[in-house]
């Protein structure tokens, strides 16, 4: 009899045990919480802030914990912002875990006070009815999984489930939370993208769609690359190098490791390959070429001169070779480099985080000085031996060696070049048009291309041909109903 009490005792402590488990989880035993639970748990709070206190937004937040990642209706992190009569400021709560992790008081956008009463359907069941209908799945580069987003419209609950459509492109369900209706249903498409061709009179679009990354002309050859399957999120869905021998009529795949960062043609129309971690020379249709070069950490920026010496930027360290990959060097760099450029000498010039100038010869970095000490330099880059730099006020350009500085004007501010072998092309603010600048006399830059319509990424020019590689915008569209 004894013995049995004591059992008894022991299955009531493990139940007590389990129970209070069970509460200092919140409310999912798996610490993922739905919407309306999140509510529940904010709420508390913030009626300890204000007992007026009133919902005006809610939002789950994408992490990396694991978990359903919200294909239950379910999210380990969620962000929810109060307000209330008594004050201006905003309550916002932090939620990880079914707890509580963090508070904040300030000011966030607002579309009105969300009745609770109101909100009928919950997270869980509004992702099936998306699953169902429009055969939502998950978010695959961006906001992982399935989120959730509840506000007030016209004084209507409003809550958003979003995911991506059978292309993986972003897509969001609104569902009326007070009656479970679908309110709206729309994905984002991409529109634009692709190559321009521009003669003098003519203009032309190829690789429609397509998510171009970089372009590269050589003596007789053309080389693109990009993303076939771009999306809004995403340009390694299904990347591709191409190149052609007939002024882009036609294109033959090339071979590559991974996806493609930068390319170029050397002075004997070599093709010079560089993907996430490796370089490769002599790259064809039929080879991938040979490895020169494989680091552990990625490729932050790659340069090659005029006479093929390279620089390529890793994890704080310059790699560079002035024998086409033979033999590498290391360089320390001192400070964080935004941008690294190799001269015709072997020379490093870089541009910091904190805009310096550095120029590394032999084994000493020093810092060259603007020739106006108001300018800060945008953006950099070296061509044979000649820095050529552009600032608010116009570019300037230098000998490395002599150090004389001489300014040419122009009619906008150029923000950022690109430079393709001894040619150097400029975009302007917000790149709305692509300058050409000659940097062997000061003449003014010349307007080549208007790009207001674009999102211009890289720019080359072959004989009378202009070559533009574009990427695509994205926009909301209402979406049908997907076909079984």
């Amino acid at each position: 009899m004894k013995f049995l009490k004591i059992i008894t005792c022991f299955l009531i402590v493990i139940f007590l045990v389990i129970v209070n488990l069970i509460g200092h989880e919140g409310i999912a035993s798996d610490r993922e919480i739905t919407l309306k639970e999140a509510i529940q748990l904010g709420l508390d709070r913030a009626k300890k802030w204000d007992e007026n206190a009133y919902l005006v937004m809610l939002t789950s937040v994408d992490e990396d914990m694991g978990g359903t990642r919200g294909a239950t209706g379910k999210r380990y992190k969620w962000t929810l912002s109060f307000e209330t009569t008594s004050t201006d400021k905003q309550l916002f709560i932090f939620i990880s875990k079914g707890e509580i992790s963090g508070i904040h008081e300030g000011k966030g956008p607002s579309s009105g006070a969300i009745k609770l009463d109101d909100i009928n359907f919950d997270s869980p069941y509004l992702l099936k009815i998306a699953k169902e209908k429009y055969d939502l799945q998950k978010g695959v580069d961006w906001a992982t999984g399935y989120h959730f987003t509840l506000d007030s419209i016209d004084g209507t609950p409003i809550l958003k489930v979003f995911g991506n459509d059978r292309d993986s492109r972003f897509t969001s369900i609104s569902f009326n939370a007070q009656n479970g209706d679908v309110v709206s249903a729309n994905h984002k498409l991409p529109y634009g993208g692709g190559l321009i061709s521009k003669r003098i009179g003519t203009e032309n679009l190829t690789k429609k769609g397509m998510a171009i990354m970089g372009v590269i002309a050589g003596n007789n050859n053309l080389v693109v690359w990009g993303d076939k399957k771009p999306t809004q999120f995403s340009t390694t869905k299904q990347p591709f190098i191409e190149w052609s021998h007939n002024n882009g009529e036609t294109w033959t795949e090339l071979h590559a490791n991974n996806y493609v960062t930068h390319a170029w043609f050397d002075m004997n129309d070599q093709l010079y390959v560089a993907t996430e971690k490796e370089l490769w020379a002599g790259t064809t249709s039929k080879s991938k070429g040979t490895k020169i070069l494989s680091l552990d950490q990625s490729i932050e920026k790659i340069d090659y001169s005029t006479n093929n010496h390279v620089a390529v930027l890793s994890n704080g360290k310059v790699y560079c070779t002035t024998n086409q990959g033979e033999r590498w060097e290391q360089a320390i760099v001192p400070k964080p480099l935004y941008v690294v450029q190799i001269s015709d000498n072997g020379d490093l010039v870089g541009l910091t985080e904190e805009r310096k100038i550095l120029q590394k010869t032999n084994d000493e970095w020093t810092e060259i000085t603007m020739p106006n000490s108001n300018d800060e330099p945008l953006d950099l880059k070296v061509i044979n031996n000649r820095l050529i730099i552009t600032t608010q006020s116009g570019i300037w350009i230098r000998d490395l060696q002599e150090g004389n500085w001489r300014k040419i004007k122009v009619d906008e501010e150029v923000v950022k070049f690109i430079k393709k072998g001894k040619k150097l092309f400029g975009y302007t603010h917000r790149g709305e048009a692509i300058y050409s600048i000659n940097t062997k006399d000061e003449r003014k830059p010349e307007k080549v291309f208007d790009a207001v319509d674009f999102v211009v990424l890289d720019v080359d020019i072959m004989g009378d041909t202009l070559w533009i590689a574009t990427i695509p915008n994205y926009s909301w569209e209402e979406m049908e109903i997907p076909q079984t």
